[in-house]
This record gives C-alpha cells, structure tokens and sequence, in this order.
C-alpha cells in the first residue's frame, strides 16, 4: 500500500485506529498537539464493552495488554441523595467481566506502546486541512482555522464539572475510601452533584457536577489554583446542605482542579463526502458521559474505518465512503447521544435523584445483559412507561 494515512488527534479514536494500522503494517502518521504522554491528565476510568472498545483492543493485537490492566472487580454503581442514602446499587459479582474499568491514562498507554515513536508527532497543533487535486490532503500547523468537512459545532449542555481527584485515597483518608466504596459513586440532588469515580493508581476522581452557565467557570473572582478557596466556594455555594462526609471529599481533594464545560454535537449530524477526509470519535459525535458510551463509540468507528481500509487499500476514497454510509449516514451515534441528554437532565433536576435512577436501573438491566451498544429498541424501552 503506498497511500499515507494521517491521523489528527492521539484520542481513543485516533489511537485505535493508529494501533490497528500497526499492526497490519499500513502507513499513517498521528498528529497530537499536546506535547507529550504526561502533558495533562488523561481523566479518570472507562468501562469497555465487549462488542466496541474491547473488539478493537483485541483486533489491534492488544487483548494481554488490556486484560492485565482490566478492573473487573471495580463495576460497582451507587447511586445516592445528599443525604449519602443509596437509591440504587449494583454490586459487581466476583466472577464480573462484561464491561470491566480501565484508566483513561492506561489505556492511552496501552495503545501509544503498541506504536512506532516516529509515527507520532507530539506538539503538532492542526490548524488547516485542505483537499488537494490529486486525491492527497494539506495539513497545516499554524493559527488560522478554517473548517473542512462540517461548520456545525459542539453545544453546551447544561452541565460544567469541576475536574478533580484524591491521591493515595485508602493511605490518607481510610474513611472516606470506606465511605466512597468500590467502583462509582454518584450522589444527586438540588440540581448538583458529585461522581466519585476509583481509578486502577490508588485515587479517586471526584467531579462536583454544577447546573450553570456555559462561561460561569471563567468568572475573574474565580481562581481555580487556590484549592482551599475554590473548595469552600463551592461547598458554600452548592453543597452546604450536603452530608458532611459528601462535603469532606470535595473539600480534600488535591491542588489541581479544572472546570470542563461539557459539550454535545447536535443531533442529526451529517456532511457532505470530502474525498481524503473523513470524522471519527469526538470530532464526529462528542457528548456527555451519561450514557457511558463515548469512548466505546469512538473506538468503534475507528474499527468500523479500519475494516473499510483494510478491505479496499488501493481505493482509500471507497472506504471512506462506505464508512460514512456505515457510520455517519446512519446517525448510530445519535441514539446514545440522546440518552446522554436525556440522563444528563435528569441528573441534574430539581427533584434528582428520582428520575434519573429509574433510567439508570433500566438502563444498568441492558447495559450488564451483554455489553453492546445501545440501539434505537433498546433506547425506547428505557423510556417508555
């Protein structure tokens, strides 16, 4: 094959799609503006399904790896008040697989190890991409932008969360890692909340989760570095009627927090075929983490593209053809999308935690069933009465 693949972004997308092409020796390169591995960190823990994430692992060559880095024993939900009362709980058996927890920064690492170093150009900042005559694309580094394939862009959902963890949680607070248990924990009411997520290093990722403005985080009294300060803020100001234990996790966190305002592309996404260029993972159907799904998507459609290149190397414009018919043209991921809203408003309601764990425990029923994505019938049995 003597076509070049260029890869824009070192995601889970990008980097399993990456990853499948090494290992079934076809050329590409990824461009990753971020600078290096240890850059920033790479959040807190995903849960892997069988048919999606684990799928593309597996066809990359990368089972051993994963299986060794694999949490299955952390699948544990709790669902709660402010008043840390349990409204909902699923408790991983000991024999659990299915969809087992693996780090976000494990997993990146998993998949960049998998890779030839030369392949990947760290401190690359895209800025333009355009279409040549001959079939070949231009891809320039510089500061001007100019979308390609589609103009549409993310929307706001609604939510910010403040990005936060607890090193060494078991070592230096023994009971709140008691209190918090195994796996997720995710306390809801008053329109707030707070997800405590264990990762597979010992910490705890723990995300107040806030009902506000789209711009509300860059307020200028506000200054994220001072933990101390921003801590009782936000305790004062969203949490004050909290359980006091609920209170003491986000007021032990470490010095770094970070708000992320978290976005969703519309629904209904399409776009016209741009021969060489085509979107994959974030880029294509970025949403909330509600339904779980995001990083399995991705990862998906990097598989679903790489089986495309590997069934027409001479034609990469045919593949990427019957991608987007696979793909885009389906809307497949707007199903999960819409659920991700949907939960996410829920969640966020005046009256959480009520109906938001009446979908979670429908959708935990399908979800632990098989592991497979969730298609249009699944979706409306969730939410019919």
């Amino acid at each position: 094959m003597s076509k070049h693949i260029a890869i824009i972004g070192a995601g889970p997308s990008g980097l399993t799609l990456a990853a499948l092409l090494q290992y079934h020796s076809i050329p590409f390169t990824i461009y990753e503006r971020e600078k290096s591995t240890s850059s920033r960190f790479q959040g807190g823990s995903l849960d892997l399904h069988p048919d999606s994430g684990q799928r593309a692992l597996f066809e990359a060559g990368l089972r051993d790896q994963f299986q060794k880095y694999a949490r299955f024993h952390d699948q544990d939900y709790r669902f709660g008040d402010k008043n840390a009362v349990t409204w909902l709980y699923h408790q991983a058996p000991a024999d659990a697989d299915g969809r087992p927890e693996i780090d976000r920064a494990m997993l990146r690492k998993i998949l960049i190890d998998s890779l030839d170093p030369a392949n990947i150009k760290w401190d690359h900042r895209v800025s333009g991409v355009l279409p040549q005559e001959d079939g070949r694309v231009k891809i320039s580094f510089d500061n001007q932008h100019k979308p390609v394939v589609t103009d549409l862009l993310p929307e706001y959902t609604g939510l910010t969360v403040i990005d936060c963890r607890i090193s060494d949680l078991d070592e230096r607070f023994p009971e709140l890692g008691d209190f918090i248990g195994r796996g997720t924990y995710f306390c809801l009411s008053d329109g707030s909340g707070i997800f405590m997520q264990r990762n597979g290093d010992g910490s705890v990722r723990v995300y107040p989760c806030l009902r506000v403005e789209e711009d509300w985080a860059s307020n200028v009294s506000f200054d994220w570095s001072d933990q101390k300060k921003m801590t009782d803020f936000l305790i004062e100001t969203f949490f004050s009627t909290w359980e006091p234990r609920l209170q003491d996790v986000i007021r032990n966190v470490d010095a770094t927090m970070t708000p992320r305002a978290q976005y969703r592309m519309p629904l209904g996404l399409r776009y016209n075929h741009h021969q060489g260029l085509t979107m994959i993972g974030d880029s294509l159907h970025v949403m909330s983490w509600f339904a779980g799904e995001g990083a399995n998507l991705a990862m998906l459609d990097a598989l679903d593209l790489f089986h495309e290149i590997q069934a027409h190397p001479e034609n990469l414009d045919l593949a990427v053809r019957r991608y987007e018919t696979k793909v885009v043209a389906s809307g497949r991921a707007d199903v999960t999308n819409e659920m991700s809203q949907d939960l996410l408003v829920k969640a966020m309601s005046d009256d959480a935690p009520r109906a938001y764990v009446e979908g979670m425990a429908k959708a935990m029923d399908v979800w632990f069933a098989d592991g497979k994505l969730l298609d249009s019938m699944d979706r409306d049995a969730l939410y019919s009465n």
